[in-house]
């Protein structure tokens, strides 16, 4: 479980990342707050591999920020928010979440 939640969280840093280049050349900072959860993914990603302590925050705050990034650039640079995108991005957070949180229960 732990292993589908680390790839799980790479595919979503992988979003992030490609989101952050459609915007860096309009909104430089979206495109950093893109980069800055796409690395802290990769970081819950890494720890959900070796266990470490603060996993699930770091997976947390990397989810979160990602929904935020996503809501931000659809706001600010897109300007239309489209909610049912951003409510299906929320569940697969939550979904991603819950799996690493049910394999590290496990351990």
């Amino acid at each position: 479980m732990l292993g589908l939640a680390a790839v799980a969280a790479l595919i979503y840093a992988f979003i992030n990342g490609f989101g952050a280049w459609m915007v860096v050349r309009r909104k430089p900072w979206v495109a950093a707050w893109f980069m800055v959860a796409a690395s802290v993914l990769i970081i819950a990603a890494a720890s959900l591999i070796y266990t470490f302590d603060y996993t699930r925050v770091l997976l947390g705050a990397g989810l979160f920020l990602a929904s935020a990034a996503s809501f931000i650039n659809a706001h600010i640079v897109l300007g239309n928010v489209v909610w049912r995108f951003h409510v299906i991005r929320a569940f697969v957070g939550i979904a991603i979440y819950t799996v690493a949180y049910a394999g590290l229960t496990w351990l």
